[in-house]
């Protein structure tokens, strides 16, 4: 049985614990599945596969039963020294994470280097009420705790994050405010700022254009065999006809199964979405089978991607990615539990302007006046040159652009790495170019497509010192959030260099490539 919260050390506050004593079981299961069906599949069936007359065999029967015994024992030998020699001890400076037998490893997490704490549920130690705790120190990696009991580990999550966020606090006192849900991970101080019910998963998936392509991918090849049995029933062969139609048919069983696979994972993988606001900041919880509530580290966003693909705009649906330093590329499978990059999965535009105002207050996406491009760039842009467009306020600078899905991406002054101005030869010979805003993130680079090429440059001066004066304000405030109102710097107007005030912390090297009045460079 887990420690009590303040077994050791009682007078200092510092807690050691063991994980969960069925971690061995939750770890192994897996692992002895595999080992049973090995030893089913060879020693019980045999190479011919003839299960009445391997099953007259007693020996045989014995000898895998045995294997599969010893096995079990000997991965539960395994797990409980691993078990044994595994212990959490968080003091008031620190967490420390001792493993090893013959050699032991202590791993230190200072507190104030966590950049979130995610409590995650696979299937099995969901069914036996136990969690996993990753732990985020950024450039270092992740740590993980494995296994808690799940409240257990919501307290310690709970007091991880308090002490992350600068609060002194006891595992004692996070553990007397600490609320634990059946189904999610929302308690009864956490403020609910989003919901996604199952229908909507359910409608998203269905006009997806996933699935339109999955659908195509079967039918098309049922649509040629019919047809080739049409053609040859006309022509008067007999069986041709037949064997066509059985082969469409056969394809019909294949695609219903792609189908249900794909309307489970997405429905699955985000049941029960909730993205609430709690006192260690936001958080998000997801999954049926497994269990995911993931901390969003909202000074960490590098950026946000709002998609809308072509049937969801029948509906005025939307999904939200975020682009977090450290948590990598863009999640494409929507079952994945654990760390993910969907802020949102499906949502009306409210619910997008709530997950916008809940990472960065104070930002209006509706209230940004957004410049499209030329109208020769139509040259170049049959399908998208009512949609591609640039905006940009105090905080950050929006991009549009995209044909079957429309995509805007929104990245702030202040997260801004580097600014690229490009020309093909058409977009010379047009008078266009390309403006790239990078930012440290995986999403790629937001991309300004076919604007005037001298309003691209003015825009990509500017956005330099824009990007510098956000950063140099980000650092004199403390490093808050630069997207928080009255921390922003106030826009530039365009064409005109802003140079940083005299004694002014600069985060870079101020250079200014623009020529003076006079002419000279």
């Amino acid at each position: 049985r887990t420690q009590p919260p303040q077994a050791v050390g009682t007078a200092t506050g510092t807690v050691v614990e063991r994980p969960h004593p069925l971690t061995p079981l939750v770890r192994g299961w897996m692992l002895l599945a595999a080992i049973a069906f090995w030893i089913g599949r060879d020693l019980v069936l045999g190479e011919h596969g003839d299960l009445s007359q391997r099953l007259r065999e007693p020996l045989i029967l014995l000898s895998a039963l045995g294997a599969v015994t010893a096995a079990a024992l000997v991965l539960a030998v395994a797990g409980t020294v691993t078990w044994f020699t595994t212990r959490f001890v968080a003091d008031d400076a620190e967490l420390r994470v001792e493993t090893g037998w013959l050699v032991r490893r202590s791993h230190r997490i200072a507190y104030p280097r966590i950049q979130s704490v995610d409590l995650v549920q696979p299937f099995v130690a969901r069914l036996v009420g136990l969690a996993r705790l990753s732990i985020d120190v950024g450039s270092e990696g992740a740590t993980t705790l494995q296994f808690l009991s799940r409240r257990r580990a919501s307290e310690l999550r709970d007091y991880l994050m308090h002490r992350a966020h600068g609060h002194r606090t006891t595992v004692a006192e996070s553990t007397a405010t600490t609320e634990v849900g059946l189904l999610d991970d929302v308690g009864r101080s956490d403020r609910v700022l989003i919901r996604v019910p199952p229908h909507e998963l359910v409608v998203g998936a269905l006009l997806s254009h996933e699935l339109l392509f999955i659908v195509l991918g079967f039918l098309l090849p049922a649509g040629v065999a019919v047809g080739v049995s049409w053609v040859a029933g006309a022509l008067g062969s007999g069986a041709v006809p037949q064997v066509g139609l059985l082969a469409g048919a056969g394809l019909l069983i294949p695609m219903a199964m792609a189908v249900a696979s794909f309307l489970s994972r997405r429905v699955v993988g985000q049941f029960g979405y909730t993205l609430a606001e709690t006192r260690a900041g936001l958080r998000i919880t997801r999954g049926l089978t497994s269990l995911s509530s993931q901390s969003v580290p909202a000074p960490r966003i590098q950026s946000i991607r709002i998609a809308q693909p072509v049937l969801w705009r029948l509906i005025g649906r939307y999904r939200i990615d975020i682009e977090v330093l450290g948590y990598g590329p863009l999640t494409s499978d929507e079952d994945q539990s654990g760390t993910s990059t969907i802020l949102l999965p499906i949502g009306t535009r409210r619910m997008v302007d709530t997950a916008l105002q809940a990472v960065w207050p104070g930002l209006r996406l509706d209230a940004i006046e957004f410049r499209p491009t030329p109208p020769r760039a139509r040259l170049l842009d049959w399908f998208t040159h009512g949609w591609l467009a640039y905006g940009l306020d105090e905080q950050v600078i929006v991009t549009r652009t995209g044909w079957l899905t429309r995509l805007q991406s929104i990245v702030p002054h202040a997260r801004l790495q580097s600014v690229r101005l490009s020309q093909g030869p058409l977009e010379r010979r047009l008078g266009l170019a390309n403006l790239d805003v990078h930012t440290t993130g995986l999403l790629g680079s937001h991309t300004a497509r076919h604007l005037d090429a001298d309003e691209a440059r003015r825009l990509l001066l500017d956005e330099a010192d824009r990007a510098r004066t956000a950063r140099t304000a980000e650092l004199v405030s403390g490093g808050t959030d630069p997207a928080t109102p009255g921390d922003a710097a106030p826009v530039p107007a365009a064409g005109a260099a802003q140079r940083p005030r005299e004694g002014a912390p600069c985060a870079a090297p101020y250079l200014d490539p623009r020529p003076d009045p006079d002419g000279s460079p």
